[in-house]
Formats: structure tokens, C-alpha cells, sequence
């Protein structure tokens, strides 16, 4: 099975005590074998199920200390039907975030977590999320869903307003391509929240802050 498949698999319907909601990390086990961790974002009550919650969050890789202490290795408790367990935060929250983006500029930790979190959000609802952020086209994300397709440009912010810079390229996709859409992270660094834009929000609140001079014939 793939990350997202075993995700699916395990996030949910399940009875969740109330000590679930201050949990930072989850791991999924089957047959005794932790399969996945998770960062929790947040646990939400099962649509028509009352008495049982959804995990929501972002799945941890090879190099998350958590990740490493456990996936792959025997369960440390018997979960019984719920394969759900709960860890101890290895750090406060604060220090947590200086080891794992320890040596990156708090810019770029911003945007990698925008870009997981908004990864994490678009796979939990069923897409298939590829990063296409290196290639230059306009967005950072290609999600699909069926015969349904997103363009998305992912913005982070580490405070509470949504004020990004936007590129000329960003700003051309957002002027053709109706698969568009621009996401933006606030509160990155402590309580990660998404709100999507469209197209027409950009070309309304836009506003040009430099401009290019060729200089070689001056």
C-alpha cells in the first residue's frame, strides 16, 4: 500500500477518548507493526458517526525522529481493534520546530510546511497530490480527483494575515488557467490554517512592487 492508502486506511471511524485532542503525534499499527506516524492537525467527529472522530494530519518520512523511532518496528502496546496510538511530544512545540528545520531559514520552513499541510488536507478529501514546484509553470501542486484537476500555488505565512508576494508567472497562470487556485498557510509555524483564493482575488488584490529594466542599451 502507498503512504496515502495506509493514511486512508487508518484515519478514521474510531472511538477517541478526549485526552485525543492535546495529542501531537498518532502511529498506525497492523498486526503489531507500527506502518505509519502522524502529525496530528486536528481530530474532527466522523460525518453521521457521533460517537467517533477522524485524524487528520501530516504523515511523517524517513528523517522525522519520530518516523525513525518507530515505523517499521513492533507496536508498543496492544491496540486491539483501533490501531491508533498516541506518543508523547519528543519537545515543546517550539523546540520540536528548531530540530527538525534546524539549518533552514524560517522563510523556507514556513513554506515546507504550507506545502505539506496543504498536501495533507488535499489527500485526506481523496485527490492525487503531485509537487510540481520545481518545474516553474505557475503552482506547486497538480491535484487530481477523477476527471477533476487543480493547479494550486501554495503560500505561506508564519503570521495570522494572509499578505503573500505573487510572481509574474503565478499571476499569468492566474489570469487563464481556470484549474487555478492559490492557497494560502497562515499561522505556519505554531497552528498551520489553509483558506483557497481564486483567480479573480488575485487580479483584484494584486499590486505591482517592482519592475524589470534592461539596462544594456542605457
Amino acid at each position: 500500500m502507498t503512504e496515502s492508502q495506509v493514511y486512508e486506511a487508518n484515519r478514521g471511524c474510531w472511538r477517541l477518548g478526549p485526552q485525543a485532542q492535546d495529542e501531537r503525534y498518532a502511529i498506525f499499527s497492523y498486526d503489531g507493526i507500527v506502518r505509519q506516524a502522524l502529525e496530528i492537525s486536528s481530530i474532527e467527529p466522523a460525518p453521521k458517526r457521533s460517537m467517533r472522530s477522524v485524524v487528520y494530519g501530516r504523515v511523517l518520512t524517513a528523517g522525522h525522529p519520530i518516523h525513525d523511532r518507530f515505523v517499521g518496528q513492533h507496536a508498543p502496546e496492544s491496540l486491539g481493534r483501533n490501531p491508533i496510538s498516541y506518543l508523547p511530544d519528543e519537545a515543546p512545540a517550539e523546540d520540536a520546530l528548531k530540530v527538525r528545520f534546524s539549518g533552514v531559514t524560517e522563510s523556507r520552513a514556513v513554506e515546507i510546511i504550507a506545502m505539506s499541510f496543504v498536501c495533507g488536507q488535499y489527500a485526506v478529501d481523496g485527490w492525487i497530490v503531485e509537487d510540481v514546484s520545481a518545474l516553474g509553470l505557475g503552482w506547486d501542486i497538480t491535484a487530481t480527483k477523477g476527471p477533476r484537476v487543480r493547479h494550486i500555488e501554495v503560500k505561506g505565512v508564519s503570521g495570522p494575515i494572509p499578505k503573500v508576494l505573487i510572481t509574474q508567472a503565478e499571476l499569468q497562470a492566474a489570469g487563464h488557467d481556470l484549474d487555478w487556485v492559490l492557497s494560502v498557510v497562515t499561522n505556519a509555524l505554531t497552528s498551520p490554517t489553509a483558506r483557497e483564493y481564486h483567480p479573480g482575488d488575485i487580479r483584484k488584490f494584486a499590486v505591482p512592487l517592482a519592475y524589470e529594466a534592461d539596462l544594456r542599451g542605457a
